[in-house]
């Protein structure tokens, strides 16, 4: 994984040089403000697990305001420091590209959620809180965690009870707003789940308006909370009925049909069958002819690395919308833009879910008044997400077009300029 950090290091210096950045503002971005390494003991057939968890904090210009820093908790294997490190630096990213004010975190433990029973995630969840409480955190203005790869709205509930259980040690102020992604009736919103998928979409219908080009056909690899929510979300909204979904792949493979998958009937293998592998309604692909298949959009909904100098001359898809984080390689970014493959990148596409996480945040604060109706939220939801990755895209194109760049480079400077500014003007730096 150092490779993964050593890149993006590489991406913000790229950024830094073309906007004349500051050695201040450098430095900032390429260092933490602090990690938090914690262990974490599960007692288990009679023997002690260990595990390290760890919280990134990266840059928040914010901090010295009642404005937290803002980032999820992610529970895969594949979690080390490094990658925390880098996907709390897109996160600060993301955060000043929609004018989020708050600053990039991300958390996490290296394991998969379904190896271990309910009983025992929740332990080890209730450990890990317990142990970022002895740092004043989670807090509503310091450190507001939310779901991320392997975490549910069970996770967060458990984050926020447990929180709530120490409150006669540690009061919390806003206690409703030190997690968000909690499930709706505990404190969460309608559209959390979705968000990134709905935001990912919202984003590839504006981009089709602004460069008038039509986009039918869809490709989306990975079939988690994200892949999963894109393909829910055009079987079943009229907004984004227009699309077809090709193919779809999850970790054990994927499947592909000219004319368009039944999404109805693959929803119900997969409720089965737990992978969309062996589905009988297409022919079976792997993630790599996933990738690889000429359709009008692919969107990378998996994990980091999935299209690299090796691949990238082979994508034959027209758009590009990255919906995971760091999906494309540095790279791969450049073989695309030189090829003309236009790619909505991470910090824009994937923007959703930070997105209606702050509006979760906002509500549990009393920034917005308590709605019973569950409809009146949901449509102050969608119609919240749909202004702000509106008006993301439309910078980020537009920017794009004014630099004769990549959109992954723009977005990158729009994001690197937000935060040069808010930093200077919180500590009066001069340049």
């Amino acid at each position: 994984m150092l490779d993964l950090l050593r890149e993006r290091l590489k991406e913000t210096a790229k950024t830094a040089a073309r906007i004349g950045a500051p050695d201040w503002l450098l430095g900032e971005l390429t260092t933490t403000k602090r990690i938090l390494n914690m262990k974490i003991r599960l007692r288990r057939n009679g023997k002690s697990v260990f595990f390290n968890a760890i919280r990134v904090h990266h840059v928040n210009p914010y901090s010295t305001g009642g404005y937290p820093y803002k980032g999820g908790i992610r529970f895969h294997p594949g979690v080390t420091q490094d990658l925390l490190t880098v996907l709390a630096m897109d996160m600060t990213d993301k955060c000043a590209l929609a004018g989020l004010p708050f600053g990039g975190a991300k958390g996490g433990i290296a394991l998969s959620p379904s190896d271990y029973s309910e009983l025992e995630l929740r332990g080890i969840v209730e450990q890990m809180t317990f142990e970022m409480l002895k740092d004043n955190i989670p807090h509503p203005d310091i450190d507001v965690p939310g779901p991320d790869m392997g975490v549910d709205s069970r996770v967060m509930f458990w984050m926020f009870h447990k929180v709530a259980e120490m409150a006669h040690f540690r009061p919390v102020p806003n206690a409703l707003a030190v997690v968000t992604g909690k499930p709706l009736g505990r404190g969460g919103i309608p559209g959390r789940e979705e968000a990134t998928a709905r935001g990912a979409l919202i984003q590839l219908r504006k981009f089709a308006d602004l460069s008038r080009t039509p986009y039918t056909t869809l490709a989306v690899q990975g079939f988690g909370n994200v892949g999963s929510n894109i393909a829910r979300l055009v079987d079943a909204e009229q907004d984004f009925a227009h699309y077809k979904i090709l193919a779809v792949s999850d970790e054990h493979g994927g499947v592909y049909r000219a004319q368009g998958l039944d999404l109805h009937s693959l929803f119900a293998w997969y409720a089965t069958h737990k992978k969309v592998s062996d589905y009988p309604g297409g022919d079976a692909i792997s993630n790599k002819e996933l990738l690889e298949l000429p359709v009008d959009v692919l969107l990378p909904a998996a994990i980091e690395r999935q299209i690299t100098k090796a691949n990238a001359p082979a994508i034959c898809a027209k758009l590009i919308v990255e919906a995971a984080n760091e999906a494309i390689t540095l790279e791969a970014s450049e073989i695309l833009f030189d090829r003309k493959v236009p790619v909505i990148p991470d910090i824009s596409a994937n923007a959703g879910g930070v997105v209606v996480s702050s509006l979760e945040w906002r509500k549990n604060r009393g920034d917005r008044p308590h709605q019973v109706d569950y409809e009146a939220d949901k449509l102050w939801v969608v119609n919240e997400l749909t202004a702000i990755m509106e008006r993301v895209i439309t910078k980020v194109y537009q920017k794009s077009n004014e630099l004769h760049c990549s959109m992954t480079d723009a977005a990158s400077i729009i994001a690197m300029e937000t935060i040069r500014d808010d930093l200077a003007f919180k500590h009066s730096y001069s340049t």
